[in-house]
């Protein structure tokens, strides 16, 4: 099978589906415009037909997150919040269990993604 011009292969061989999206998953503890930062750049460099959704997951943040990115709907990012810090684990895990695209991708929450 392909995906994005690459061949893509399985421990049976054969996917069930073509895989079309991805989830992006960040987890973010006291990074706030750094979450915005990678959020935009993620948007920014991920080709619109690929990207499903951008999910950050704040761990505790004292400050929500999620006020520092009023045009999260435009660049297809959604929050979910802990109100008390669970730890990085626990915060990737939510992440993943809420994402619903193809393929779910973790990144760190203070990175920028080389278009190339």
């Amino acid at each position: 099978e392909e995906f994005m011009g690459k061949r893509v292969t399985t421990q049976g061989g054969s996917l069930s589906r073509p895989l079309k999206t991805f989830s992006v998953v960040l987890p973010c503890a006291e990074e706030g415009e750094l979450m915005v930062k990678t959020a935009r750049s993620v948007f920014e460099f991920t080709p619109r037909d690929v990207l499903h959704e951008i999910i950050v997951v704040d761990d505790g943040s004292r400050q929500p997150l999620e006020p520092l990115l009023p045009d999260k709907d435009a660049l297809r990012v959604k929050f979910i919040r802990h109100q008390k810090t669970q730890g990085l684990i626990r915060t990737k895990k939510d992440g993943g269990d809420a994402a619903t695209g193809d393929i779910v991708v973790f990144l760190d929450c203070h990175v920028k993604p080389d278009p190339n």
